[in-house]
């Protein structure tokens, strides 16, 4: 039985669900549509919808959900274009750099909007990240429980009808649906995709000790509620001939600060994270038996930026990318003693990609690629104990 695709490097493990077709997999033919569909006619669609949401709050037509990537710098001048009066709901996820901090204000300044950015509360954040490590093997899921729930929250309680957001991962990377079917926000897809199928009362169970009360914004809105308060949710890549490293490169001119890294050549994806190319990306790979670099690689295969042969030497490359995990567990507050247990229990195998390095590697990429990502960057990697938000 034929378990990888014959053009990309995705198997039928991936961890959204995909499938093959004539050893093709549904996330390479999905891509294919990008060159056979009227983007023209697309964004007159989006237009038409937008047009039925304009003004229909007296301040905000639109909320748009931000981490500060590269992407979120992308949608809201697609938004602002469009004419939209957006609000800006970010969550702190305790994790970002000097980077991360800087991008996160330049955002919010240089379109000068407003924004609410939800500071969790410290105490109850931690439990569920060391929760989360201990069950699951990571740690960004109490993160991206409040991304995807504080801002259909905030929509809600402001009756702000729309939420826009970029890309839909299960389209771009397995092609789960077609752009044709115009999918929307909805609680299942939260729980399936961005969540891996890990809610917080799944997250919590028997094994963290926080209150009830501490959890609401962790939680989607009550499915009836959100329906009747009229709250939808759109993603842009539905409408928009969606090329991420492309759109990325872009966002320079307003002012957004990528970051090198040594576990992939994608300087703009969650550039100012202080974990998501170091332990995160380690846990990534002992989860589901591989790293981040796999799914650029993948998209750049798709945008015929690389080759599959190019691609899985790169990958082989970078695979053996040392992460720092010190600056998270000081952050976690383990001793040493702990930091050594689950090193040698947790991470058994994967002693020898622990370590440190000041200095990015050097490897060579495709030309398409490396036009795409020569610009001057701040390379910085602070590990921030306490960021207080804007």
């Amino acid at each position: 039985m034929v378990e990888n695709c014959s053009k990309c490097l995705y198997d039928i493990k991936h961890p959204f669900g995909l499938s093959l077709y004539k050893d093709k997999c549904t996330g390479c033919i999905t891509h294919e549509e990008k060159y056979q569909i009227n983007w023209g006619n697309k964004e007159d669609e989006l237009r038409s919808i937008l047009e039925n949401y304009k003004k229909k709050s007296k301040v905000y037509d639109c909320v748009i959900p931000v981490i500060g990537d590269a992407e979120d710098f992308y949608v809201l001048s697609k938004v602002l274009e469009l004419g939209m009066s957006p609000l800006v709901v970010s969550v702190n996820d305790y994790f970002k750099n000097d980077i991360g901090w800087y991008n996160l204000h330049q955002l919010i300044t240089f379109f000068d909007v407003d924004s609410i950015v939800f500071n969790p509360d410290m105490r109850v954040y931690k439990e569920l990240v060391r929760t989360s490590l201990r069950k699951y093997d990571h740690i960004l899921l109490p993160f991206l429980q409040l991304h995807t729930s504080f801002p259909v929250h905030i929509a809600k309680e402001r009756k702000i009808p729309l939420i826009i957001w970029g890309q839909n991962q299960a389209i771009e990377q397995v092609g789960k649906f077609s752009h044709h079917d115009k999918v929307q926000m909805s609680a299942w897809s939260r729980k399936e995709h961005d969540l891996f199928g890990i809610d917080i009362n799944t997250l919590i169970g028997n094994g963290a000790q926080v209150q009830e009360k501490y959890l609401n914004y962790y939680e989607y809105p009550n499915i009836s509620a959100l329906e009747k308060s009229g709250v939808k949710g759109i993603y842009l890549s539905n409408y928009m001939k969606w090329d991420p490293l492309k759109q990325n490169h872009s966002t320079i001119k307003y002012g957004y600060k990528p970051q090198r890294n040594n576990s992939s050549f994608d300087i703009y994806e969650r550039a100012g994270s202080s974990v998501y190319y170091q332990l995160h990306d380690l846990l990534k790979f002992k989860r589901v038996g591989y790293r981040k670099v796999r799914d650029h690689l993948v998209r750049e295969i798709r945008h015929g930026r690389i080759s599959k042969n190019d691609a899985i030497v790169l990958e082989k490359q970078y695979n053996k990318s040392k992460v720092d995990i010190n600056g998270f567990f000081n952050w976690l507050g383990m001793t040493k003693s702990a930091k050594k247990w689950f090193v040698m229990h947790r991470l058994n195998g994967f002693e020898d990609l622990i370590g440190y390095s000041d200095s990015c590697q050097k490897i060579d990429l495709p030309k398409k690629i490396e036009k795409l990502i020569q610009v001057s960057e701040i390379e910085k990697n602070e590990f921030i104990v306490f960021g207080k938000g804007v």
